[in-house]
């Protein structure tokens, strides 16, 4: 029914978004609490219902599911994250502790983040109508959706479309994954940070970032956009990184759109899309991308991708 509404869970390392969405896409309502990770995963399992549970006693039609999004490996087809470093998590049945414990009985539905936003943006952003769709965030780290067919591509493990693990170079920076020289450890907030660090190392004398120690990717793209040629340096490798990526997705995949989010996405789109574009074309073969699109996410709300969980599995 087109009234009915879904309540979509976004968990990330610092902050919980929840939000209640309609069919079409539009936030009637928002809880925001800390996610407080240090505190065990069964606490933030009673902040995620509590949120729920504030949005369901308030909704002004049914509510028909709970979508969850967060970070790391997750099993889809039983709720279970089975690993999230930067929550600290191992086998958590999320969906069941969350089902448990609700005022009232919903079902739950949890999946990767960034495939949650890829499926958001299919349905109500950048990517609709468009098929394939590849939806990048960058922020603290680099994740990606892909989405056929109107459906994500979750693989035999449930752990495709991690562009961020590409090991683009086997002598390259260690990444946290164990490997090296994986996208993430160029294209995230801290990446940049390490390649400004780096060329600082170099150029003292013509930048506005006086204080590399401190530095994040914040004031990189701050830097920028004063136009110092440290900080405009560092963003062009970052999308040189990106667009050898982009090169990698479109060899396999050759889709319709490439959709960048995040937090790095947004804020630095400006450099790193055309810079990735340029880098793509030295890469592919022309008709592979010829009608290629890279675009910015349009889905605000983090919470509204989890919410499409709900939409996806009820049809």
């Amino acid at each position: 029914m087109s009234d009915e509404l879904a309540i979509g869970i976004d968990v990330g390392a610092t902050k919980i978004a929840a939000a209640l969405v309609t069919r079409q896409g539009a936030v009637l309502a928002e809880e925001r609490l800390a996610t407080a990770p240090k505190a065990g995963a069964e606490a933030v399992v009673e902040r995620i219902v509590t949120a729920i549970d504030r949005l369901a006693a308030g909704a002004p039609a049914a509510v028909c599911g709970v979508g969850i999004g967060t970070p790391g490996y997750v099993d889809p087809a039983n709720g279970v994250v089975r690993n999230a470093v930067n929550l600290g998590w191992q086998e958590v049945a999320l969906a069941s502790q969350v089902q448990e414990r609700l005022a009232a009985p919903l079902p739950v539905w949890v999946d990767n983040d960034a495939n949650v936003q890829a499926l958001g943006e299919v349905s109500f952003g950048a990517g609709r109508g468009l098929d394939p769709v590849v939806c990048v965030t960058i922020g603290s780290g680099l994740g990606s959706g892909i989405v056929v067919n109107g459906r994500l591509v979750s693989g035999a493990t449930h752990s495709a479309a991690e562009m961020g693990h590409l090991s683009l170079d086997p002598d390259g920076r260690p990444c946290a994954c164990g490997l090296r020289g994986c996208v993430e450890t160029v294209v995230s907030g801290p990446g940049l940070v390490t390649t400004a660090r780096e060329l600082l190392a170099r150029d003292y004398h013509h930048t506005l970032m006086t204080n590399p120690a401190a530095l994040s990717a914040e004031e990189v793209v701050a830097a920028a956009r004063r136009e110092d040629s440290v900080a405009l340096e560092a963003l062009e490798y970052t999308a040189r990184w990106l667009g050898i990526a982009f090169a990698a997705l479109v060899a396999v995949l050759n889709p319709a759109a490439i959709v960048v989010g995040g937090g790095l996405g947004h804020s630095a789109y400006d450099w790193l899309a055309p810079g990735a574009q340029a880098e793509l074309a030295r890469r592919v073969v022309h008709p592979s991308y010829a009608q290629l699109q890279i675009v910015p996410s349009q889905v605000m709300s983090s919470a509204v991708g989890a919410a499409s969980l709900v939409w996806q599995a009820r049809g």
